[in-house]
């Protein structure tokens, strides 16, 4: 529950996440005065376990808040919690409560209750005992082993006790915290899923950090320090009722923030890019509409906190369990329902070596085949094929670029998986239609949704119960839910044996039926229309999606469970555990809504409760695999649901979005919080599926979405058409962004490859495609707010117009730096630094170039195969010293074991460029030309190797050199001179 203001007639108002809980309240009533007594005089030994009071300066702000003010030199804490008064509400508040819950609740819980005006009306009290006390410390091979003794209950069942907390220096840069019970096996996400990297044999020679902990007979906390400049990483002295707190079903722990923080991550949520004081973000994957602040389909426990410092660093929370994080006025708060607490600890200090050293614990991303990075189409509800072939025809006939159409549930048989509509996509046509894609270089894509239909000679369900793969319910049966084709079941992709399973369903439909290129896989949150288990069915056209807070799950009070290593919980409730997570904005909102019941059971006997959050990621690594065995080369996979480790097997789209200036502006922040979470192939659905889109918001949602790293346009049944070619006006400005997207492909590939390669410290950080502006100029604070335009790379600053009925926009040029416009090469900004507003009419984007950089660009096609067969050219902007540099990464763009390939760097310096090529050698056509903004003085003259090159062209009113006419092969090295 988060802070209610009062409203008209004194009714309150909940801020929490858009959800609105109506409370009558006395509007005049001041809150009430704290009775405290004289606080007694303590020694400094006497204030250890002390409760602080928060950051206060004088005697006068503790004493206001209720609280003792200690007179004793070097007391610590100095403003400390009363002995006999426990509630005090002056004192900084901490939530105890959540969304809906009521006084008689929140003081059954053991918390205080008070109707304040923009505070949480049910908080912790202000304890003298913490909740741990250390009892024990030894050192490790890495690091330190610390054993807790519980000192009291938490607010939702008694403290496990004793804990262990392992304390790890793994590498220079990461350190690793593990707090868990050492007499019982909890849940922790399977390796076999997610691997984590094998801890070393030693610890690492020098680090960029140093801990601090309690000693023994001390209360437990813990803080990481930056060597360089004493900057607090972690601190977990919170402050009242924040501290360690351990049951089996609520897990909390704190760290400190500063004043103004600066915190992004922690999703997945439609909000802006920079998460905000005050609210609570809750993970937990279910399919929803993409509303604001709610949780949506994934669940990622990793944040970047960016200092003003300049330096960054990042927290992963390894678990899979329903959890919200709150984001206090100077902390940050977990709120666990189960498993343990293991945390990453990344030091950077740059953004992206954050995201690079998280992702070598998540993995690192998947190198994509070069054709998914073409322009994809797709529409739930194109009705035939021959719908389809049409739509291709048109944008070959209006010139559009097109690598990819997709089909959705449309294709299917009754809506089963792995059929074809016998009259609407006729096995023998959809073959021909496809051999036609691959013969002029294109792709077909369709859906498979994880419910398999219940029916009785349907080979998958039959093969399925055969092998004994399907999810269980709570009497071991197999548990059936509702989706498209009517009563379900579900795979349990944990089954080691499901993966064949699922190998072999896609192998008889590619090979029988349909050799389709990538799948993409929806519904895996799972979803389900029925709130918990459905056993009777009814006709798929009726099916009607679960509202929230309907609830059939079973409700076993203190009902005996047997957890996934066999042994018996007492009083464990899955269905109903003793914390509510803010689901979908409300703790009434039970765990099995539109989802499985939490009771399920998945192989080993581990329960959906545990495990919810992975099955996406479970059915990604299936379908990836699966097709890269079928196919033989690069998998290409799509996925709803994702999980930390998510970016090494699948792509991502950003889910059920609408046709609103909104949601065009969301995609950025949602976009770049998925390469933060090492899933750098990610786009919106181009235009919004939801609802009608129109030409002006297609125009500009189509500027933006051909910068996507995974551009599609898909719209959803019944809606208007949206396909690029419906207005004369978005057809032309779709043949010029897509003409550019096209063109600079193989410097998205180079970035796709740098963050898919092994980590060398020989070479920069390099984790993301697209970034945010503080990624590269984290010590500009202008740009820690900035989510409206986004980096490619280091090189290109996209700067688009979000409201369709604008016709300018206000960029910002980070600094220092030299910025030149892409498509004349005009200096902008000297320095950067500053803001500037340009006129941007409805057929352009504002895309700028850095200088510094060279850009390898290849005159593109309608297809990524024909662009492929063209020649190369270079895009050269220089720095104020006159200096740039730039690389490039070539193979065949789709083989799983890459043979033949080179890599290019590129340095300008005194007026000259120099290609160095390392690698085995990848043949393509050659270079041909290349561009030069920010030359100084007057060249009249070029050479290559030495030799003339005849095109020459400066302009000296933009000083930029243009050379042509000459031909330099691609894997060998050269030099281009001028003077």
């Amino acid at each position: 529950m988060m802070a209610q203001t009062l409203g008209p007639l004194g009714v309150a108002f909940s801020l929490s996440c858009g959800i609105i809980l109506l409370i009558l309240v006395d509007a005049g009533a001041s809150p009430a005065r704290v009775k405290t007594s004289s606080c007694p005089s303590l020694a400094p030994s006497q204030l250890l376990g002390k409760r602080t009071c928060g950051i206060v300066r004088t005697q006068q702000e503790c004493e206001n808040r209720g609280c003792c003010w200690s007179t004793s030199a070097n007391a610590d804490p100095l403003c400390y919690s009363h002995p006999a008064d426990s509630c005090q509400p002056n004192a900084p508040r901490s939530d105890c409560g959540y969304v809906g819950i009521t006084q008689s609740q929140c003081e059954n819980k053991g918390c205080c209750w008070q109707a304040t005006p923009n505070q949480p009306w049910c908080f912790y009290k202000t304890q003298d005992t913490p909740s741990y006390v250390v009892s024990s410390v030894s050192s490790t091979t890495l690091g330190t082993k610390l054993t807790l003794q519980a000192n009291g209950s938490s607010s939702f069942g008694d403290n496990i006790s004793p804990l262990t907390v392992e304390i790890s220096q793994e590498t220079s840069e990461r350190l690793h915290v593990k707090i868990y019970d050492p007499n019982n096996q909890r849940w922790e996400v399977p390796t076999s899923v997610s691997p984590v990297p094998s801890p070393p044999s030693k610890p690492p020679s020098s680090t960029l950090y140093q801990y601090t902990h309690a000693s023994e007979g001390q209360p437990f906390s813990f803080s990481l320090t930056r060597k360089a400049n004493s900057e607090v990483v972690f601190n977990s002295t919170g402050e009242a009722g924040l501290g360690l707190q351990f049951a089996d079903q609520f897990l909390q722990f704190t760290t400190t923030l500063p004043n103004n923080y600066n915190i992004y991550g922690l999703g997945e949520h439609v909000c802006p890019l920079r998460l905000e004081s005050g609210r609570t973000y809750t993970l937990w994957t279910f399919d929803t509409a993409t509303p604001e602040y709610l949780n949506l389909y994934g669940s990622h426990p990793f944040y970047l906190d960016m200092r003003t410092s300049g330096n960054a660093h990042g927290v992963f929370l390894r678990n899979s369990n329903g959890m919200d994080v709150v984001l206090g006025a100077n902390s940050l708060t977990y709120r666990v329902i189960g498993g343990v607490l293991d945390l990453y600890l990344f030091l950077g200090p740059q953004p992206e070596a954050v995201v690079q050293q998280y992702q070598e614990v998540i993995g690192r991303p998947h190198l994509p085949s070069y054709w998914s990075l073409g322009f994809h189409q797709s529409q739930y509800g194109f009705p035939n094929i021959e719908t389809l072939e049409q739509v291709v025809a048109n944008f070959s006939a209006n010139k559009i670029p097109l690598d990819t159409i997709w089909s959705d549930i449309d294709y299917m048989d009754q809506y089963k998986d792995f059929t074809l509509d016998p009259k609407n996509y006729p096995s023998s046509k959809v073959k021909q239609f496809i051999e036609n894609l691959h013969k002029n270089g294109m792709h077909y894509v369709v859906i498979v949704d994880p419910g398999i239909k219940t029916q009785s000679g349907y080979a998958p369900y039959d093969q399925g119960l055969a092998q004994d793969i399907f999810i269980k319910d709570k009497n071991n049966n197999v548990f059936t839910g509702k989706v498209w084709p009517g009563i379900t079941a579900f795979p349990d992709f944990l089954n080691p044996k499901t993966n064949q399973y699922w190998q072999d369903q896609i192998s008889t439909f590619h090979n029988n039926l349909a050799p389709v290129d990538g799948l993409w896989i929806d519904m895996n949150e799972i979803s389900n229309f029925c709130s918990g288990e459905c056993t009777s069915s009814s006709d798929p056209k009726e099916l009607k999606k679960a509202s929230l807070g309907q609830n059939r799950g079973y409700h076993h009070g203190s009902r005996q469970l047997r957890d996934a290593r066999g042994g018996i919980a007492v009083g464990f409730d899955p269905n109903n555990p003793p914390y509510h997570i803010q689901n979908q904005g409300s703790g009434n909102t039970p765990l099995n809504t539109k989802t499985l019941d939490m009771d399920a059971r998945l192989y080993g006997g581990v329960l959906e409760y545990d495990a919810h959050n992975i099955f996406g990621l479970t059915e990604a690594i299936a379908t990836s695999k699966a097709l890269e065995t079928i196919r033989q080369n690069r998998s290409f996979v799509l996925s709803r649901s994702t999980f930390p480790g998510s970016g090494s097997h699948t792509a991502k789209w950003t889910g059920d979005n609408h046709s609103q200036d909104s949601d065009l502006y969301f995609s950025i922040p949602g976009m770049l919080n998925f390469q933060l979470f090492g899933v750098p192939q990610v786009g919106a659905d181009i235009c919004g599926f939801l609802g009608n889109s129109n030409e002006k918001l297609c125009g500009r949602w189509m500027e933006v979405g051909a910068f996507y790293p995974f551009s599609r346009n898909h719209n959803s049944k019944g809606n208007n058409p949206q396909e690029p070619y419906v207005w004369p006006s978005v057809a032309a400005i779709s043949r010029k962004v897509l003409g550019i997207r096209y063109s600079i492909l193989p410097f998205y590939y180079t970035l796709f490859y740098k963050a898919n390669r092994p980590v060398d410290s020989s070479n920069a950080p390099s984790a993301t495609v697209v970034r945010p502006l503080f990624f590269e100029f984290p010590s500009d604070q202008s740009t820690y707010s900035i989510d409206k335009q986004f980096m490619i790379g280091r090189v290109l600053l996209v700067s688009p117009v979000l409201d369709q009925s604008s016709t300018s926009v206000t960029a910002y040029f980070p600094g220092p730096a030299a910025w030149y416009d892409f498509y004349n090469g005009s200096l902008v900004s000297a320095k950067g630094s500053e803001s500037i507003t340009f006129s941007c009419p409805f057929d352009h984007i504002q895309l700028h170039i850095r200088g510094g950089s060279v850009v390898p660009m290849q005159d593109p096609g309608l297809t990524t195969t024909a662009s492929r067969a063209n020649n190369f050219s270079l895009m050269v902007a220089l720095d104020a010293s006159g200096e740039a540099k730039g690389d490039l990464y070539l193979d065949d763009g789709e083989s799983i074991t890459v043979k033949s390939y080179s890599f290019i760097s590129y340095a300008v310096s005194s007026n000259k460029l120099t290609a160095q090529v390392s690698g085995t050698g990848y043949a393509t056509p050659p270079l041909v030309r290349m561009t030069a903004y920010g030359v100084s003085g007057t060249p009249s003259k070029a050479y290559l190797n030495g030799q003339p090159i005849s095109g020459f062209k400066f302009d000296s009113a933009l000083s930029t050199l243009t050379l042509s006419s000459f031909s330099a092969p691609m894997d060998s090295e050269f030099t281009i001179s001028w003077e």
